[in-house]
């Protein structure tokens, strides 16, 4: 996996906050769709440790995107949604907003799924994670307060 983007945010980033940014399928793209690797990766991080509150994946492969999370050393039940909003070589938008309760992500500025927050700490959510084949033009994080 290439890491393309990693910022720590000294603070916790939940509930109230939104992390948005721009991006596009690399050149290399097209390889993806007879491929079974994804094409990107976002993942929110936990301090401590190696868990993952969220782990969205876009699967060009197979048009789904899943979302899931790695806590106490295990994946959790993948959430599969078959809204499919990327196209290769296309540029996109992606906005993860944080409440009390979900994950909403955007895709152009068009909600297309929620993931329930399975860490219940929030505040031990304080790093971004961007891999793989992407190029990323813009990334940013803001609070937002809570709807």
């Amino acid at each position: 996996m290439a890491l393309r983007f990693e910022a720590l945010y000294r603070g916790d980033m939940c509930p109230g906050w939104s992390v948005g940014g721009k991006g596009e399928a690399s050149s290399r793209a097209s390889f993806f769709f007879s491929s079974s690797t994804s094409m990107f990766e976002i993942n929110l991080l936990c301090d401590p440790g190696d868990q993952i509150a969220l782990h969205f994946n876009p699967r060009f492969s197979s048009s789904r995107i899943i979302c899931n999370s790695f806590l106490a050393n295990h994946w959790g039940k993948e959430e599969v949604n078959n809204t499919f909003p990327f196209e290769a070589k296309e540029p996109f938008q992606v906005e993860i907003y944080s409440d009390q309760d979900y994950f909403h992500i955007f895709i152009n500025e068009n909600k297309i799924l929620q993931f329930k927050h399975r860490q219940k700490r929030l505040s031990s959510i304080t790093k971004l994670q961007i891999i793989n084949d992407i190029a990323i033009s813009s990334v940013e994080i803001t609070k937002r307060g809570l709807y």
